[in-house]
């Protein structure tokens, strides 16, 4: 064979990878002039590169689908939460208002009929001058029900029942069931009759009732002291003084703390629900066997 009719040869050594392999080095790159060295490696090349990252561009735009609608319904249902809280704030002020207003005519009126519709007018009244309630509550101002509220005894209790609509709704959910109450004593006027020992002052976890408002047990006169010298200290009625069981458990007792004339505890914030008193004034057969007070108990009449 004469050296004119040689024709050169090319060895391709191929190296797979992930679906396909690449043939651009053999199209463009030119054959060297050696035959024996034109050997050609397709494993890695920049196409895989390319697959690759369109691979990972396929996998952000997924997970950008699925996080930015969870994340939108998170922000909406926050936001719903801080629109009910208002639309209650808003119907709670109206409600309050018609139990005021109705317990000053308790007097004048004797029908339970006729002061629920005295109520509902006051409160029907006072909740127009909102504007959130007929927006978004199911039905508007007028579907809110008071058929719950009880007006008989010595108090006016309130109650009304209402929904408010949900931005999206499901299975034909009604929407947001709300019910709220106020509560009032019914106004009597002024006792002219010599009556008044009918009335007492109760606290709210107190197990006796009193008959004077000025009663130690009532009027705490709280002082502050040493606490090395709490050990040494006596009440009124010569009992010591014990830690109080929820703030000074809480705190690091160092300094000053603070105790009252028939109090049993010493306290080491001057915030601790021990050292109020919430008094009310209510009728002596509502005390619901309470029993009298040692201090002021025998009084006869309620100063």
């Amino acid at each position: 064979m004469s050296f004119g009719q040689w024709k050169p040869t090319i060895t391709l050594k191929y190296q797979p990878f992930p679906k396909q392999a690449c043939i651009h080095k053999i199209i463009n790159e030119p054959i060297d002039s050696n035959p024996q060295d034109d050997i050609y490696n397709l494993g890695e090349h920049p196409c895989q590169k390319a697959s690759l990252c369109s691979f990972f561009k396929g996998s952000y735009t997924l997970e950008a689908a699925v996080i930015i609608p969870v994340a939108a319904v998170f922000f909406l249902t926050l936001l719903f939460f801080f629109r009910v809280l208002q639309i209650q704030t808003e119907v709670q002020e109206a409600l309050n208002y018609a139990s005021r207003k109705t317990a000053c005519e308790a007097s004048a009126v004797s029908s339970q009929t006729g002061l629920l519709v005295s109520a509902e007018a006051y409160f029907r009244k006072e909740l127009g001058t909102y504007s959130l309630p007929e927006k978004y509550i199911r039905g508007g101002k007028h579907a809110i029900t008071m058929a719950k509220s009880d007006l008989s005894g010595n108090y006016i209790n309130l109650q009304v029942n209402y929904y408010i609509k949900i931005p999206i709704s499901f299975f034909e959910v009604k929407g947001v069931g709300i019910c709220q109450k106020s509560k009032s004593h019914k106004w009597i006027g002024d006792r002219t009759d010599g009556k008044q020992s009918d009335y007492v002052y109760v606290t709210k976890h107190g197990t006796v009732y009193h008959r004077s408002r000025k009663c130690h047990y009532l009027d705490l006169s709280i002082k502050s002291t040493d606490y090395a010298q709490i050990s040494s200290m006596r009440n009124k009625n010569e009992h010591k003084y014990s830690a109080c069981s929820g703030c000074v458990a809480k705190n690091h007792v160092a300094g000053k703390v603070y105790v009252t004339d028939y109090g049993t505890c010493y306290h080491s914030d001057l915030a601790c629900s021990g050292l109020k008193r919430t008094i009310y004034l209510i009728l002596l057969e509502e005390t619901g066997g309470k029993r009298a007070c040692g201090k002021c108990g025998a009084n006869t009449e309620v100063r």
